[in-house]
């Protein structure tokens, strides 16, 4: 939960905030009112190529571990009652698993007192829910397609189980994952968008949670293309593996991360959620000032060292979502399994 306004309201805002987060009624309307609209927010994702794609993909990477099952259907949403909601908050919506963090012009100390006044008194009641196990951290790989009729392009994920957000390799996969896809100067983008001219955009991502992570690359490209861009992205993650980075690439994605870093801790409420980000993902609120000299560390061996551990083609899964036509051209990355995204 966020609230912002003048430093001057600080105390109103901490008011409205612990009343919110204390004391929601969840009326039988709202609640109705908020199924309809994530029955149709839901309806029209599944019609996207890229949600039917991240479906399948959080289902071969993970499996029946919780990060792999997590999506919304009709029946989970028709499900949820006032009551549930009422059960739900009271385990998740505690005083012993919570945070409170706030940026801004304001004086310490008076913001402790309004803390305390606002929030001293909540008591935790019951259970609190428990924790996410412990992510996997290797599957076998996996090759899915979703059959989607009259798709113009096909939408191509490819990943597996990576590192939890308290890794210490997290700052070194952040590096290898810039260099690979992080962005217009990475080494997807330039050669499948550039050379290639196959897609719009291909990018790469290690995605670290508290409980695990994945590694995931991606593009969405032209049906007649998917077999060759799907080469391209083989070529390209063992090119990671097999040569180390130069000084000059590896330079100026250690610049770019910084500066997007920098940039995006600039206004109060940015540095806010990164540090509420941190404590949800069990780290120190120290690493808000950390980031940038620890990706400045990043050697070329640590990058390479990344990509052996997670870019091998063999470790990972595909998923590609695409017109039946496409069929054909998946062949020589494997047996694909046919499945439906419900």
């Amino acid at each position: 939960m966020s609230a912002s306004g003048l430093s001057a309201n600080a105390g109103k805002i901490l008011q409205l905030l612990a009343d919110v987060a204390r004391n929601p009624t969840f009326p039988d309307a709202e609640v109705n009112l908020a199924k309809m609209n994530a029955l149709q927010s839901l309806k029209a994702a599944k019609a996207q190529p890229g949600y039917q794609a991240g479906v399948a993909f959080d289902a071969a990477v993970f499996g029946t571990h919780p990060y792999g099952t997590g999506e919304l259907t009709e029946a989970s949403i028709m499900a949820v009652t006032p009551q549930a909601l009422r059960e739900l908050h009271a385990k998740r919506f505690r005083p012993d698993r919570a945070l409170l963090v706030a940026t801004g012009r304001v004086n310490a100390a008076e913001v402790l007192r309004l803390a305390n006044e606002y929030f001293g008194d909540w008591k935790a009641e019951g259970a609190a829910e428990g924790e996410i196990a412990t992510a996997p951290t290797t599957a076998a790989a996996a090759r899915v397609f979703v059959p989607r009729e009259n798709s113009v392009q096909s939408a191509i994920r490819i990943g597996r189980p990576a590192i939890a957000s308290t890794d210490p390799t997290l700052y070194k996969a952040d590096v290898a994952e810039a260099i690979l896809g992080g962005g217009f100067g990475s080494r997807l983008f330039t050669n499948l968008r550039e050379e290639k001219g196959y897609t719009y955009g291909a990018s790469a991502n290690f995605g670290a949670y508290r409980s695990g992570g994945y590694f995931l690359a991606d593009a969405d490209v032209r049906n007649e293309v998917t077999g060759a861009a799907l080469a391209e992205f083989t070529k390209e993650l063992q090119r990671m593996i097999d040569e180390p980075v130069g000084a000059a690439e590896l330079g100026r994605s250690q610049r770019y991360l910084a500066g997007v870093y920098l940039f995006r801790n600039q206004l109060r409420g940015s540095v806010a959620n990164t540090l509420a980000g941190l404590w949800i993902d069990g780290r120190p609120p120290e690493d808000l000032g950390e980031y940038t000299n620890r990706i400045k560390a990043v050697t070329a061996a640590d990058v390479q060292d990344v990509a052996r551990r997670y870019f091998n083609p063999k470790d990972q899964s595909i998923v590609v979502v695409g017109d039946p036509s496409i069929a054909e051209q998946l062949k020589p990355y494997g047996e694909f399994k046919t499945t439906a995204v419900n």
